[in-house]
């Protein structure tokens, strides 16, 4: 949660220029909602033709009135060109509200792509820290009416609006002379580059902002979670997290100071440069009128076109220096959403069609986390017959779950190959080859809906409820289910539902358990199954193992060693490594490791009895 060092920005792999990323944008928007488009060409007309009449009325005005023209005729002028700059201002603050609005489809469009890439992206993917980065960027930039993917409307709208108002207003100054433009551009382009030092350091040093919004997003998180809320009370870590949110939030404020003081510094330049741009033009103008070179009309609207080119211009570079940082951001989503997927799909190998598995092997399998020193597994070699019930035992960290993953296809190794039926998984359609596996893993996700549905995963009109009730019974949860008001109809969790039920450890396993029972896939991997378990309980589930597991292959995972001895082998795994292997009893005669952990294990039970025998 510490402040780490700077590191590079390894987040924007795609490098897309502004002008690719805004045909992407539109090339979107057409796909999504083309009138969108439509609005933004009327909202840049109207925002183009107003200040052109404001700035040509005082001009008409004052020659009416130096020409002798009847109040008449001058009142007509002034209605009609008020009439026409109140209508104007009238459709174009209701596009600016109508565009505002639409741009909710947009959010949504873009939202769909970066939950769907999240959702079936490669398991490993969600394991790796620039991808959950880039995950992050990608729904901050549209999520909100000012997210960057939908703010870029606005700057468009307000770019081509001050590449036409600039257009005509050159056309004008143009009369009057050409050094008046060069000087005006030159001084705008000199702020322009002060401001892209600005844009510069945003960009260096984004990476820790990043750091510190994950950081207090995660606390903002866990403060909310049921999970996390006993903790948080019975090992008094209000106060801690309290203080690593402080200390995150001052390095935000810290991040956001010194962006300020920069950005404040270039705003003084900004504005003397601006001093100097107006009050040069506005003399050389007053020059020209006390020479008669102009007339006072003439002065009126060359005033008010200096003043207006200025804006143009300004706007135009400070637009594209917005440009520049949405750029930034639509990198980090368009680098989210092209992210490598190393997994097969549609091109894969189809998986073998019958019920029942085939050999599983794994040949010199080496693998080593992220950023890891040592491998977690070094050259595994492990073949799991058709039909096998294995068990894989080892102390905590000793690599059995990161065993599971490879063997279902959740991660690919390191080093060396993962078979099913003699082929390398590699080549097989990857989300078919899931369709393999039945699981029961330690980190899990149950969605807020009915009983019914968590055992199905999938919806009401879809399920097969005799199923469901035949696999609540196996995995020993239906008298709990019996009991609930509402049964398998009753809804999970109380987070959304007021009348949700929350079950216990024990209970949620027996669920997670019915789960993979009802998918009834050839290969079941239990990862701690019994954990939460009470003795009886997990009697149970050892006595109807062989119905549960019957005509599948099995692979129990535990670290107590007691609950193993119904598997036709166990393998021990230590250090990353299978040190031992065999049956429970052939393990035993070996007085080896597995021998020496057992022992350990079954000497609490063992000493527990001797006394209560005593007592007795």
């Amino acid at each position: 949660m510490k402040k780490k060092e700077k590191e590079p920005d390894k987040l924007n792999q795609c490098h897309y220029s502004t002008f690719q990323n805004i045909f992407y944008c539109l090339k979107n928007t057409i796909h999504c909602y083309f009138p969108l488009l439509c609005w933004c060409v009327i909202a840049i007309l109207v925002n183009v033709t107003l200040p052109v009449l404001s700035t040509y009325l005082p001009k008409v005005v004052i020659e009416k009135i130096t020409d002798g023209n009847s109040l008449l005729e001058l009142v007509m002028i002034i209605l009609v060109f008020m009439g026409c700059i109140a209508a104007l201002s009238g459709i174009g603050k209701f596009f600016t509200k109508f565009i505002y609005h639409q741009k909710f489809r947009m959010n949504t469009f873009y939202l769909k792509r970066v939950t769907l890439k999240g959702l079936t992206t490669d398991y490993s993917n969600q394991e790796n820290g620039i991808f959950r980065k880039l995950q992050t960027e990608s729904f901050a930039c549209c999520n909100g009416n000012y997210s960057p993917l939908t703010n870029i409307y606005d700057v468009l709208i307000n770019l081509c609006t001050s590449v036409l108002g600039l257009s005509v207003f050159w056309a004008i100054l143009a009369q009057l002379n050409l050094f008046v433009i060069l000087f005006l551009i030159a001084t705008t382009v000199i702020s322009y580059f002060l401001n892209q030092k600005i844009m510069k350091w945003t960009d260096k040093n984004n990476h820790e902002r990043i750091g510190y919004e994950q950081r207090l997003n995660y606390i903002n998180t866990i403060s909310g979670d049921i999970r996390s809320a006993k903790d948080i009370r019975m090992y008094r870590m209000a106060v801690w997290l309290s203080d690593v949110y402080k200390e995150n939030m001052n390095g935000m404020i810290g991040w956001y100071k010194r962006l300020t003081s920069k950005t404040f510094g270039v705003a003084v330049c900004d504005s003397g440069l601006s001093l100097l741009r107006e009050s040069i033009t506005y003399f050389y103008l007053i020059y020209l009128v006390w020479n008669h070179q102009i007339s006072v009309a003439d002065f009126v609207l060359y005033f008010g076109v200096v003043a207006g080119f200025s804006i143009w211009l300004s706007s135009i570079f400070s637009q594209v220096s917005l440009l520049n940082q949405l750029n930034l951001k639509i990198n980090y989503f368009r680098s989210y959403l092209e992210y490598p997927e190393a997994f097969r799909r549609d091109n894969g190998v189809k998986n073998p069609t019958d019920e029942f598995s085939r050999c599983i092997e794994l040949r010199n399998v080496s693998y080593r986390y992220e950023g890891a020193d040592r491998f977690a597994l070094h050259n595994i070699n492990l073949k799991i017959i058709p039909g096998e019930h294995l068990a894989i035992v080892g102390l905590n960290g000793a690599g059995k779950t990161t065993l599971v993953k490879l063997i279902c296809g959740l991660t690919e190794p390191t080093d060396g190959q993962v078979l099913y039926d003699g082929i390398d998984i590699r080549e097989y359609n990857r989300t078919e080859f899931y369709k393999l596996f039945s699981a029961v893993f330690q980190q899990f996700s149950i969605l807020p809906v009915t009983i019914e549905e968590i055992v199905a995963e999938t919806p009401t009109e879809n399920l097969n409820h005799g199923k469901v009730k035949d696999c609540l019974k196996a995995a020993g949860l239906w008298n709990k289910i019996e009991q609930l008001p509402e049964g398998v109809k009753s809804q999970f969790g109380k987070i959304i539902y007021d009348n949700g039920v929350e079950f216990s450890g024990g209970e949620v396993q027996k669920l997670l358990l019915a789960r993979a029972l009802y998918k009834s896939a050839p290969i079941m991997l239990l990862d701690e199954p019994t954990a939460a378990l009470d003795p009886i309980a997990e009697s149970n589930l050892y006595e109807n193992y062989n119905q549960i597991s019957e005509g599948k292959t099995t692979v129990f995972i535990s670290h107590r060693l007691a609950s193993t001895s119904f598997c036709n082998r166990i393998i021990l795994i230590e250090n990353g490594e299978i040190c031992e292997e065999g049956t429970h009893n052939n393990l035993m005669k070996q007085k080896g490791k597995y021998h020496h952990l057992f022992e350990t294990q079954a000497k609490y039970y063992r000493e527990k009895t001797t006394e209560t025998e005593v007592a007795e």
